[in-house]
């Protein structure tokens, strides 16, 4: 069950075409607007039998600073009184927050606070056997180390208690070998959440404040994102009240289960409303909720190099391939996804090599494409999990993308 999925603004006067539906901004094509406001209905239509989802909504940045389209298509939960998705509408980020700790991490460096070669020893010498391991090989998932959110321990707690609070500690102690019953230990690239919740504790070390206040005055702060936020834990109500519902729908094993695993660890949650649990299983992991509009003007900084120096703009863009594990320059054919600093780049079929990320929580899920090429970044989110071979976000995605160059205006 993993987060990340790659098998997967100068504003004028809007125009609203439908209430809680498509707004194009003032340069863009209203025609495309609606095209694409069908898209997510269409999409709906289909998945929301399949998928569990309710509500989807969309953000579309047609070069920078715009002209930008937004859409909405559904309704935030499964209750007759949940109102409308809209641009107010808030879903967990998933691992598409992985970039706030890379982010924080090479503005740290940036500062000479750190350096990407400095080791776990250096800064969390409690962790002694991974002690060699560099902030570089966290963050770009060549550690080998364990991940804690396959674990049985951490299925226990989403079953038993969602509402608990964790803490970075309880994250990284699931999975710290202690000699009996260790986790394997997995050489090249390996997804793992594990890296991040150790990237972020050494990140607090550095920088001399709790990893949840980084984040809000480097990233949130720094790139005036309204409508993104980021706790330890337990969101405030008025954030959740903004949420739209989340649906687990997830009846994959996990990965530390047995290969011929017939029934998951997480069975007792399917289908469960997870809005309201605690999101500090995530932390600097994954636990950034926003709006579809806040995730792509993060992820356009990103690209443009408005959110680090050069000097580590180009740490942040370094691939290895998630083959072999080693540095590449580029996705091919034949090699075709690529890992960097917590974010990630594949060759997305005719479409050739993309910079793209699906995010997911236990019930939400947000998935951006840049296609850079085109200058055109697309940003999609919804509210379950479901299967992996089950998911078709993407397909949003290409269906979007078709629209615009249909159009003409990429």
């Amino acid at each position: 069950m993993s987060w990340q999925t790659i098998r997967g603004a100068a504003l004028g006067a809007a125009l609203a075409l439908t209430a809680g539906g498509a707004v194009a901004q003032t340069g863009g094509q209203t025609g495309e607007a609606a095209q694409i406001q069908t898209v997510l209905e269409a999409w709906l239509a289909e998945r929301a039998p399949v998928e569990g989802v309710t509500g989807i909504a969309a953000y579309v940045s047609l070069g920078d600073p715009g002209p930008t389209i937004e859409a909405f298509a559904g309704v935030t939960g499964r209750e007759p009184g949940d109102g409308p998705t809209d641009r107010d509408t808030l879903f967990h980020m998933g691992s598409t927050s992985k970039s706030f700790a890379s982010a924080v991490i090479l503005k740290l460096e940036a500062a000479g606070k750190l350096a990407l070669d400095d080791t776990i020893g250096d800064w969390l010498p409690e962790y002694p056997a991974w002690a060699d391991v560099n902030i570089r090989r966290l963050l770009n998932m060549s550690s080998g180390i364990p991940n804690y959110s396959e674990t049985a321990e951490m299925s226990r707690i989403w079953v038993e208690e969602p509402t608990r609070d964790l803490t970075p500690e309880d994250l990284v102690a699931i999975v710290y070998p202690d000699g009996v019953d260790d986790l394997p230990v997995i050489t090249g690239y390996h997804y793992s959440n594990t890296n991040f919740i150790l990237a972020g504790m050494i990140a607090a070390k550095a920088g001399g404040a709790p990893y949840p206040d980084l984040v809000r005055s480097m990233v949130i702060d720094a790139e005036g994102l309204t409508s993104t936020f980021f706790d330890p834990g337990t969101y405030p109500a008025d954030v959740v009240a903004r949420m739209a519902h989340g649906y687990f729908e997830n009846t994959a094993c996990t990965d530390y289960q047995p290969k011929d695993c017939a029934v998951s660890w997480n069975e007792p949650i399917f289908g469960r409303d997870i809005r309201g649990d605690s999101l500090s299983w995530a932390q600097a992991a994954g636990g950034g909720v926003a709006s579809a509009r806040d995730v792509d003007t993060w992820v356009r900084d990103i690209f443009a190099g408005r959110v680090v120096p050069p000097e580590q703009q180009a740490e942040w863009m370094q691939l290895i391939s998630q083959k072999t594990g080693e540095p590449i320059a580029d996705v091919t054919p034949d090699d075709p996804r690529g890992f960097s600093l917590g974010l990630a780049k594949a060759v997305l079929g005719p479409y050739g090599g993309q910079w793209l990320y699906q995010g997911t929580t236990l019930g939400y899920r947000t998935l951006y494409v840049w296609f850079e090429d085109e200058d055109l970044l697309i940003t999609v989110q919804t509210n379950s999990q479901p299967d992996d071979d089950e998911n078709e976000l993407n397909k949003v995605v290409i269906a979007i993308h078709d629209v615009l160059k249909a159009g003409g205006s990429i």
